[in-house]
């Protein structure tokens, strides 16, 4: 560490030097070098008070651990004596000059204030006989520190005053005359100067755990013929901050001899992963299934288990899955034709052939459908298209039949109905409750939601308005806090900040919802003990959540029936919850968030 004087007008000796002592040592990790410029007033002999402007530069780390001493560091310091000073010296006869320094520094921490006073050695130092500036060298050593937990926080490094302690020497070694020969001056710091000289962050020590996180929670093998395989894979990922040890691999249940395992998991590093191997080995015929059971260091989790499950078929057989199972085309006026999709899929594992689709009933001419359904491969689809064009007022119905191969549902029927209108009323008044989720995805988790919306559609336009009303719901999250992550309750409002708006066109319903999300109560346990760490009855998004929802493509949403409408939306950052809102950020906040809601009229 250097002490360079920066005012070559003022500059005078040694009160700078003692100022560099300043934790030239301490800490671990992250040192890095930092520099302050102060300016100080000091009494000399002879010459009164002079103004001295010092820069204090040092090694100084950013981040301390609790328990940990910092390090002592020799502390060098060069000052700069300017030629008034050492022609007042050498009027004396002097020719050396020599003493010490001392620093009034402290360090202030969240619970208290440390001394630091470093005083340093001034060595014999000649005094030159030529005119001009000379410098003097100073040496001393920085005591460690200690921080105790109640020092966690920010702990300010500030510099105070100066004393010099001063003797110079003649050239017999002799002690100068007075007042030159020895003196003690007390430099003070002038006002108004930001002296924090350095900032550490002062942290407990990180506790190392392991936290074990698997990709699914069940395995469907679906249809597998009986004396073949199918393969399926397991990921286990440590979200830990400490290696993970896979204690066991073990398969449970009435099936378990029908699936088997493989794999080289022993120990997973931070933030890697293995994978594990199931095999479904399927006998006879009919459902098997069993429980792969995980065992892990993890203290919270130390068991995790994935369901299996698979049916044995005895030869590969076509079989059929149709949706929806009902078909509502909604409100249609008097003349125009309304469009709904019917998909028939092969879940089978053999071919399925179409033998015909046939519609029936009474409003036979108002339904028509076209498709281009023949054999099916497995695991593949067809498409059957219904029109409804509305020749009457009122409900309108028909039955659309599926004919095929498959040995257990040769015959399918799907009811199919709509409305026809005159266009007399031209708005419907809906009520429809609403049930479902939000999946959190900057912490892993999942909010259940429910509530209601009331809609006033317009039937010609097939636009809406509606009131949105989510009740209140909680969830649970892991909070990262320091270097812990800790799991932690929430509980979530919402409050509606505009109308949603959107349409119903043809079973296809798109929506536009603004809303607060409001975080009144975050608690965590620790130690077993419930703890309040943020929310407030202000706590809430800085912005309304703009959140799009639309129901699924190929699906039908009726006003007579609801259906599922879901989407995806950003979360923006929250505001006023308290001292930890950053925190509550981190696993609140964020994109790629998805809604999944299922609409249904109330009677």
């Amino acid at each position: 560490m250097k002490l360079r004087k920066l005012d070559t007008t003022a500059r005078k000796l040694g009160p700078a030097i003692a100022a560099a002592a300043l934790m030239a040592g301490g800490g671990q990790a992250m040192a890095a070098p930092v520099s302050l410029e102060l300016e100080f007033t000091c009494p000399f002999p002879l010459i009164g008070n002079q103004p001295i402007r010092a820069e204090i530069s040092a090694d100084i780390p950013s981040q301390q651990t609790v328990g940990d001493p910092t390090p002592e560091f020799t502390v060098q310091a060069l000052t700069v004596v300017n030629e008034d000073s050492r022609t007042g010296l050498k009027l004396v006869g002097s020719e050396t000059i020599e003493g010490t320094a001392t620093n009034q520094t402290l360090v202030v921490t969240p619970s208290r204030e440390i001394d630091l006073t470093v005083p340093l050695t001034i060595p014999p130092s000649p005094i030159p006989s030529v005119p001009g500036e000379f410098t003097v060298p100073a040496e001393g050593v920085s005591p460690s520190i200690t921080f105790n937990s109640d020092d966690a926080g920010e702990a300010l490094i500030t510099v105070g005053g100066l004393q010099l302690d001063m003797t110079a020497r003649t050239a017999n070694g002799d002690i100068a005359p007075a007042p030159i020969g020895q003196f003690t001056s007390d430099c003070t710091q002038n006002p108004g100067q930001d002296n924090v000289l350095q900032a550490i962050q002062v942290v407990e020590d990180e506790v190392e755990t392991p936290r074990i996180s698997v990709n699914r929670e069940e395995i469907d093998f679906g249809n597998v013929q009986a004396g073949l395989t199918e393969e399926q894979t397991v990921s286990i990922a440590n979200t830990g901050n400490a290696a993970l040890g896979i204690n066991n691999l073990s398969l449970a249940g009435t099936d378990s001899s029908a699936f088997l395992q493989t794999s080289s998991c022993t120990t997973v590093a931070p933030g890697a992963s293995c994978d594990v191997t199931v095999t479904y080995v399927p006998s006879g015929e009919g459902s098997q299934s069993a429980t792969l059971n995980i065992e892990s260091s993890d203290a919270d989790t130390p068991l995790v288990e994935v369901s299996l499950s698979g049916n044995s078929v005895l030869a590969p057989v076509p079989e059929i899955s149709v949706t929806p199972e009902a078909l509502d085309l909604g409100t249609v006026l008097i003349g125009e034709t309304v469009s709904g999709q019917i998909d028939i899929a092969n879940v089978g594992t053999e071919s399925l052939t179409i033998t015909g689709i046939n519609l029936s009933d009474d409003e036979l001419s108002e339904f028509q459908q076209t498709n281009d359904c023949t054999t099916v491969a497995p695991d593949q689809s067809c498409a059957v298209s219904v029109n409804f064009t509305a020749a009457a007022e009122g409900s309108r119905s028909a039955v659309l039949t599926i004919l095929s191969d498959d040995p257990d549902q040769p015959e399918i029927t799907v009811n199919l109905n709509g409305r026809g209108d005159s266009g007399a009323s031209d708005v419907l008044e809906l009520l429809l409750a609403l049930e479902g989720s939000t999946f959190i995805r900057s912490s892993d988790s999942t909010l259940p939601l429910n509530g209601s919306i009331a809609t006033v559609l317009e039937l010609s336009s097939g636009t809406f308005e509606a009131d949105l009303e989510l009740e209140p719901t909680s969830g649970q999250f892991q909070i990262k806090l320091l270097f812990s992550r800790l799991k932690a309750n929430a509980n979530v409002e919402f409050e509606q900040a505009e109308t949603t708006t959107g349409t119903l066109i043809n079973g296809s319903l798109t929506a536009n919802s603004r809303l607060y999300v409001k975080v009144p109560k975050v608690e965590l346990k620790l130690f077993g003990l419930p703890i309040r760490v943020g929310g407030g009855a202000d706590c809430r998004t800085i912005e309304p959540v703009n959140i799009q929802l639309a129901s699924p493509e190929g699906s039908n949403f009726s006003p007579a029936t609801g259906g599922d409408v879901s989407g995806e939306y950003d979360l923006p950052p929250l505001e006023k919850c308290g001292l930890l809102t950053d925190v509550l950020n981190q696993f609140l906040t964020g994109s790629g968030n998805t809604i999944d809601l299922s609409l249904t009229p109330e009677q």
